[in-house]
């Protein structure tokens, strides 16, 4: 069974033409609460109430849609430069065939190599750019999409569910979680979604994705997560939903709904061995994307936890070979001269049991737990060196990244 060197993990944009039509808008001011009383950090994180009140009875699909369309947005984006105009979807991983590997093994998912696959259409013009999908997070006009969506962007444009369209201006980006915020530039009523629960959403719940596949506009699809903790290669906090609910080039910016019209993801990547939809999509967790996006937002960037170090999973035959029964942990693969794992204790060939009060089963858990903590914190950590448990204090160093 051979499988295909360019079946891959795609980003969900789609190249189309942009035409010349003139921005709507003025330039807008800061962010503002909305009734005077609350701060944008209370409004934008707080998990809201189900979209469509409860009445005892089931609420239909369409009243949900109808509740969350005005909040979904199309993202219309004019490359800066000729080179970026010729779009392609970029490719997750610096290897294909590593990834393909890696993925068919995950998947379990092979095929016979075609010599080829649909591509996104290529662009000619001067005219030619990009969409994606995007949704409002607050009422001042904060939207969030994904990197990879206005990434390079010389002018972004903002088309409403009702066909308005407002200047976009990109408040900042984190391309190691595929994010970034746009503000609208214009005076209007803008509808905020509310946030769901993603930390648990459980597989077989019902969701339902909006976007604009192929700048069709606001298209509804639905089904169920299908896994959870899914690592693709995207970057080094890969933690995705996956869902089956069809979404295609387009969708990546889009928000992923739970049954109650919350959103609990945002749609970023498909895995395909053809450019289109086959029942398998990526969508990041609002929890994560919520974070990242709230630090662009009130700052226009993000600030990281870092340590200064390399990581690799403790797999059976590594730990065998250390000596240990132990299979879960962080090994540590390099530590980083001067950096603050060095200066805080950690020595190439720790494993990292414990990271304050979080157990960690592999490098992805401590990469995730280093980033999300505090900056100049101090945290107790328990490592295996040498067949002994040690107790360190590490002292989070940190990186700000996001600029736009």
């Amino acid at each position: 069974m051979i499988l295909n060197r360019r079946l891959t993990v795609r980003p969900l944009i789609a190249a189309v033409a942009l035409g010349t039509t003139a921005l709507v808008g003025v330039a807008g001011g800061a962010i503002a609460a909305d009734d005077g009383r609350t701060s944008i950090a209370e409004r934008f994180t707080a998990p809201g109430p189900a979209a469509v009140a409860s009445t005892g009875v089931h609420a239909s699909l369409s009243d949900m849609v109808e509740a969350v369309g005005p909040s979904v947005v199309q993202i219309q984006v004019k490359p800066a430069s000729a080179q970026e105009q010729q779009f392609e979807p970029t490719q997750f991983g610096s290897d294909d065939s590593e990834l393909a590997d890696r993925l068919g093994q995950l998947f379990g998912f092979g095929m016979q190599d075609r010599g080829g696959q649909s591509e996104a259409p290529q662009q000619q013009g001067p005219q030619r750019g990009s969409l994606g999908s995007g949704f409002i997070v607050d009422a001042s006009g904060i939207v969030i999409t994904n990197n990879h969506v206005v990434n390079g962007a010389d002018r972004v444009t903002v088309q409403m569910s009702d066909g308005r369209e407002f200047a976009g201006r990109v408040l900042g980006r984190d391309p190691k979680i595929d994010v970034a915020v746009v503000k609208i530039e214009g005076q209007g009523k803008f509808t905020p979604i509310k946030w769901g629960d993603s930390d648990h959403i459980r597989v077989g719940d019902s969701v339902f994705a909006v976007g604009s596949p192929f700048g069709l506009g606001n298209t509804v699809t639905s089904g169920i997560v299908s896994a959870r903790g899914r690592e693709i290669g995207a970057g080094p906090y890969d933690d995705f939903l996956q869902v089956d609910a069809a979404i295609n080039s387009g969708n990546s910016g889009g928000p992923l709904f739970d049954s109650a019209g919350r959103v609990v993801g945002v749609n970023t990547a498909i895995f395909s061995p053809t450019g289109g939809n086959v029942g398998i999509g990526f969508a990041i967790p609002a929890a994560m994307a919520r974070k990242v996006a709230l630090q662009i937002a009130q700052t226009g960037h993000v600030s990281r936890g870092r340590i200064g170090v390399s990581l690799q999973d403790l797999t059976p035959e590594i730990a065998s070979a250390m000596g240990s029964n132990f299979t879960k942990g962080a090994l540590i693969a390099e530590v980083e001269d001067g950096g603050a794992a060095a200066r805080s204790g950690l020595q190439r060939g720790d494993v990292v049991r414990r990271f304050g009060s979080k157990p960690v089963d592999n490098g992805r858990d401590l990469a995730r737990a280093v980033a999300e903590a505090r900056i100049g914190s101090i945290v107790p950590t328990q490592v295996l060196r040498d067949g002994r448990q040690v107790s360190l204090n590490l002292r989070i160093a940190g990186e700000a990244i996001g600029q736009s």
